[in-house]
């Protein structure tokens, strides 16, 4: 097998399966979201040569951790900002409106963006969380605001050069209620606020489509959710055949997963 993607909703322990997995497959590189990437960006700015000039200036304290976190590709510079630490918060506000994700580029950009990465990519034995489906999912329902087919054909032009390298492993909660209402109790700070839902709706609230639909509760992030495994489950279908499996949440045998991928 030469690239792997491992996706699911919140909660379903894909980076306890990329860790296990990391520790099995030495072979392989892994991925996480905000590292660098030869596919996704998410968690990372993708920044101008002047861009990224003006941050060595206006941060220059950081500038030796900038560098550091960061990787040039053609016209544009690259920085995994949320692996550089500080305690100046502010930093990550600056260096989040360099981000792909979020609405912060139009469509058109967005789509050329990702469609060339994934055309150009030609690498082998890569681990990737979250790079196949989540995050351009949730960019072109939440802010592109494109319906189901639109989404559908957004992949059937992502991925034609990628279909005989590839495998997506798809953790499938079987209640996906229930696992929700699971992580927001879990997810808390030190006073007991349930931080994770707050960011969250938060997200799903100020984006085009949660506006448009008045996303403000639970129930509403639910639909969301259900929206999102419904379309991963039509792509996997029309366009993907063979090269998507599903698995049980949480309820699997690793070894299986591990000799079905070393026997790909």
């Amino acid at each position: 097998m030469r690239n792997i993607f491992i996706e699911g909703i919140p909660g379903s322990g894909k980076s306890t399966l990329l860790r296990e997995l990391q520790k099995n497959l030495p072979e392989y590189k892994f991925y996480y979201e905000g590292d660098i990437s030869p596919i996704d960006l998410a968690w990372c700015a993708y920044m101008t040569s002047e861009q990224y000039s003006k941050v060595m200036v206006d941060w220059p304290e950081l500038e030796i951790k900038i560098k550091k976190n960061s990787k040039i590709e053609d016209s544009h510079y690259i920085v995994s900002y949320t692996h550089i630490q500080t305690d100046k918060q502010e930093f990550y506000r600056y260096m989040e409106q360099y981000e792909l994700y979020g609405g912060r580029r139009n469509i058109q950009d967005f789509s050329k963006i990702i469609i060339e990465r994934f055309r150009r990519f030609n690498s082998v034995r890569n681990v990737f969380e979250c790079a196949f489906f989540q995050n351009i999912i949730e960019e072109l329902m939440l802010f592109a605001e494109y319906d189901d087919s639109q989404i559908l054909d957004f992949y059937s032009k992502m991925t034609p050069n990628i279909l005989n390298d590839f495998l997506v492993i798809r953790l499938i909660n079987a209640d996906v209620e229930n696992s929700m209402k699971q992580i927001k109790e879990e997810r808390i700070n030190e006073q007991g606020e349930e931080v994770w839902y707050s960011l969250m709706m938060n997200y799903l609230k100020q984006s085009p489509y949660g506006k448009s639909h008045n996303y403000n509760s639970f129930d509403d992030m639910l639909t969301h959710f259900n929206r999102r495994i419904s379309i991963e489950k039509r792509i996997s279908k029309e366009l993907l055949h063979n090269r998507c499996i599903d698995v049980e949440s949480k309820n699997y045998q690793l070894r299986d997963i591990i000799n079905l991928l070393k026997n790909k």
